[in-house]
């Protein structure tokens, strides 16, 4: 990827904490942890998952016409696409709706659970009345991290000149049901600590607006970051519902400092999609310890999900929204629940917000089935 000529000018954001990043930002930065016994709309049993708040309402800005057709996905999936549009200063007419492209993930369904009729990308297309490619891309908890590299491409190649990307996640009874019996948490997630036991099934939805320097200089706008390198691996080897083996999942690391033309020391923090599954947990911190070996001990690993629970197809935009975040505060925000770590997992965890000079992150987004994703992220360099 031809480095700091592509670039994030709007991002938009749902968690369970509501609409917008600086909701989800106070959350991380006061280790607020997610989750509460939760009942679906589809009826019983009560779960603990970091649901949408009760008072959330879908973006006032949806088309009317829209509205009533949309189901919770689709409602904040909607939402946090208008949000990356706006902060990024488009309107109508502001840009060629042929030139306009959206690449979503596909949100995560339990096995035998009916797929989504429309992806959300569609409905997200019909909405802003885009007319350029709209693509849907598949890899459970890494989907929407895919959307954002594959996106990426489009752009650096002159495929479009904006892309939308990302993905939004809601939660069903066939889908929490399911996720229990994968290692879903009664209790507060823990990421990298000794004590971890599970995970927070979350639902929230991200997405980023991506275009060239040039492009977004000659509409007035400052990025709010730059993309420079995408790696992404998969392990053929791995069972459907296991992580890819660290030496695999390290590949997707090594891809995308590659792609950059990056070295490892180069990196200041690390926005990790561990979440608390001791085997995920693993993951994450043995492909780091083998890819940046002794500089693993020096760049800032945080981990959003303590605070954010894991919104499964979104889980990789969120975490690229959180380093869009960290990048423009110059802060590194604490790891909720990380008390003690595993005595062969020793790295720079955040345990307090802190302020922090940070240039280069990198974010992770590893699935069940052996897909791994890596992104990184530099900080605009401005005259």
């Amino acid at each position: 990827m031809d480095e700091r000529t592509l670039c994030i000018t709007g991002i938009g954001l749902v968690t369970t904490w509501g609409r917008g990043a600086g909701a989800a930002w106070e959350a991380l930065a006061g280790r607020r942890p997610a989750g509460r016994r939760w009942v679906p709309d589809d009826g019983p049993p009560a779960a603990f998952a970091a649901a949408l708040p009760d008072e959330y309402e879908p973006h006032p800005s949806i088309p009317a016409r829209i509205a009533p057709l949309l189901d919770r996905g689709g409602a904040i999936a909607l939402d946090a696409a208008l949000q990356a549009v706006e902060t990024a200063g488009f309107g109508p007419g502001s840009a060629d709706a042929r030139r306009f492209g959206v690449v979503d993930a596909l949100a995560y369904r339990a096995p035998g659970q009916p797929t989504l009729y429309v992806p959300y990308g569609q409905t997200v297309a019909r909405a802003l009345g885009i007319r350029g490619p709209v693509l849907t891309v598949g890899g459970g908890e890494a989907a929407s991290a895919s959307a954002i590299a594959l996106a990426a491409r489009l752009v650096a190649e002159g495929e479009v000149e904006v892309a939308l990307a990302g993905g939004a996640q809601a939660l069903q009874q066939p889908l929490i049901a399911h996720l229990r019996e994968l290692g879903a948490a009664e209790g507060p997630a823990r990421p990298f600590d000794r004590s971890h036991a599970g995970f927070v099934p979350g639902e929230g939805a991200a997405y980023v607006v991506l275009e060239r320097l040039e492009h977004a200089a000659a509409r007035g706008r400052e990025p709010l970051a730059c993309i420079v390198g995408a790696g992404t691996t998969f392990d053929s080897s791995a069972e459907p519902f296991a992580f890819a083996d660290p030496s695999e999942s390290g590949r997707a690391l090594q891809a995308a400092l590659a792609d950059a033309g990056y070295l490892q020391g180069q990196v200041d923090l690390v926005v990790s999609g561990a979440d608390g599954r001791v085997q995920r947990d693993f993951c994450e911190g043995y492909a780091l310890r083998r890819t940046f070996g002794r500089h693993a001990y020096y760049a800032s690993v945080t981990a959003p999900a303590g605070s954010l629970g894991t919104p499964l197809a979104a889980q990789g935009a969120v975490a690229v929204a959180v380093a869009v975040e960290c990048l423009a505060r110059q802060q590194v925000p604490p790891i909720a629940g990380f008390e003690e770590p595993e005595p062969d997992l020793e790295l720079g965890y955040a345990r307090e917000l802190r302020a922090e000079r940070l240039d280069c992150v990198l974010v992770t987004s590893f699935a069940p089935g052996g897909a791994s994703v890596a992104l990184l992220l530099e900080r605009p360099h401005r005259p």
